[in-house]
């Protein structure tokens, strides 16, 4: 099992992406977080084709923090169902893994 993942939120717009990054951070949930250029999402939604122009947040974490990260996340989302999807990250720089270790707060 890795022990670090990348979780990846689209959110509507950048001051939403700015406050689930401040929280996760605040709350040592995430070491770093990355607000990414607005893209173009194309969807399919309670039967319907929808389209909106969103903003990528990449955090990065313990693959412990998995959870707390989704609760953190859920009230702070407009979303009904925001997308937060989590990649591991099996091959990591070991500079790079304590530095997340050290920046992320011991899980629970």
């Amino acid at each position: 099992m890795a022990h670090f993942i990348d979780i990846w939120i689209n959110c509507p717009d950048r001051q939403t992406a700015k406050k689930i990054a401040a929280a996760c951070i605040e709350a040592r949930l995430a070491a770093c977080a990355n607000i990414l250029a607005p893209v173009s999402s194309l969807y399919r939604w309670q039967g319907k084709v929808e389209s909106a122009e969103e903003v990528p947040l990449l955090l990065k974490t313990r693959a412990a923090h998995f959870d707390a990260v989704c609760e953190t996340v859920r009230p702070l989302h407009p979303y009904d169902t925001p997308s937060i999807v989590a990649t591991a990250l099996d091959d990591i720089d070991q500079r790079y893994a304590d530095w997340l270790r050290k920046e992320t707060k011991e899980p629970a």
